[in-house]
């Protein structure tokens, strides 16, 4: 782990350094390193710590003071929605690191409940697919997917665009991020996008040890010690706590939901669902998909007694590990113990990601 404490500057412009996705449905990312002597009036100037990736931002869509206002102002509005009565932000709730306020499933406007949990929301650019399922491969993507969802906001995206080209505080915020006279789909999804992709998580106390900042108590010491010996980290990798891969951990041996499956069509794929950060974990509760699990306890005492090695698809290797190296009480309370160091407090609390109105 580098010591270096020096933050990254990262500058929201269109400049192309030849990094191209092999992606075809997915715009190329434009990276762009700390040392880039590029500033403008326009550009949204994003800081990240030195022990993050190199930020990725769509070379179509670069971050501009204006864009990244819209998008926030869009997030949290209801008009968005088929009532004008629910706005993304009511499914996402910051101080819950953008998840659904403890609840297992959300309800849309019509008080029907989604089928899947909320799921949080940062550090998004470096995600290379959306959804449990991965069925959006670009935020734009996902963008407008719970707007046209009839279990969630139950509108139609023609209609919304309606809406928003006969308010005049948005044909302005339109004319100033984009420059068109009429909204578009692909403004709408480019303004939500931006303001997505500035939604950064940096700066727990993990982080702070990574940076040579602070030391881990013993117990979160212990706890994070217990969780390479669990081999928890063959998925949860790296700073991002992350591996943006689809695992069957052993949660069913008949999958009410076939996660990827569902999307793929592809049998294999049944039961796999997308690993999701531990950035802010104690604060994202209820877990796993469904929201089965209440506690951070009872998703460890999951992995240590009760994953369904059987499970169609099941991700063996890593769930014969866990299933090996019994925990007792204290191992478990220090496993919480290192969990805690993963809250970012600056973020659940960042004025910029709060309402605008």
């Amino acid at each position: 782990m580098s010591n270096c404490n020096k933050s990254k500057i990262i500058y929201g412009v269109i400049i192309l350094f030849g990094y191209l996705t092999s992606c075809k449905d997915t715009p190329p990312d434009i990276i762009i390193k700390k040392d880039d002597p590029i500033n403008n009036s326009d550009t949204f100037q994003l800081k990240v710590n030195s022990e993050m990736p190199e930020l990725r931002i769509p070379v179509d869509n670069p971050l501009t003071k204006e864009g990244v206002t819209l998008g926030r102002f869009l997030f949290f509005d209801p008009i968005l929605s088929g009532n004008n009565k629910q706005a993304c932000a009511d499914c996402h709730n910051q101080g819950d690191a953008f998840t659904d306020n403890n609840k297992k499933l959300s309800e849309g406007i019509r008080g029907k409940l989604g089928n899947r949990n909320s799921m949080p929301i940062f550090n998004l650019m470096w995600v290379d697919s959306f959804f449990w399922d991965g069925r959006a491969k670009t935020l734009r993507e996902l963008a407008t997917m719970p707007i046209e969802n009839p279990l969630e906001m139950d509108a139609r995206v023609p209609d919304v665009l309606l809406k928003l080209n006969a308010s005049s505080l948005y044909k302005d915020k339109f004319k100033k991020a984009f420059g068109v006279d009429t909204i578009t789909k692909l403004e709408l999804s480019k303004a939500l996008e931006q303001f997505l992709l500035t939604i950064v998580s940096d700066n727990s106390k993990f982080d702070r040890v990574n940076m040579g900042l602070e030391k881990f108590t013993a117990s979160e010491q212990a706890g994070f010690d217990q969780m390479k010996i669990k081999g928890c980290f063959a998925c949860h990798k790296g700073t991002l706590l992350l591996d943006n891969a689809f695992h069957n951990i052993g949660l069913d041996l008949v999958f009410a939901d076939k996660g990827l499956g569902e999307f793929t069509k592809n049998s294999k794929d049944n039961g796999k669902l997308k690993t999701p950060s531990l950035r802010n974990i104690a604060r994202s509760a209820p877990y796993m998909h469904d929201g089965r699990f209440n506690t951070l306890m009872e998703v460890i005492d999951f992995y240590d007694n009760d994953v369904k090695i059987n499970s169609p698809n099941i991700s063996s290797a890593e769930m014969e590990v866990l299933r090996r190296n019994k925990l007792s009480l204290e191992q478990k309370k220090d496993i919480i113990a290192f969990l805690n160091t993963l809250t970012d407090n600056k973020y659940l609390s960042n004025p910029d990601y709060k309402t605008p109105f």
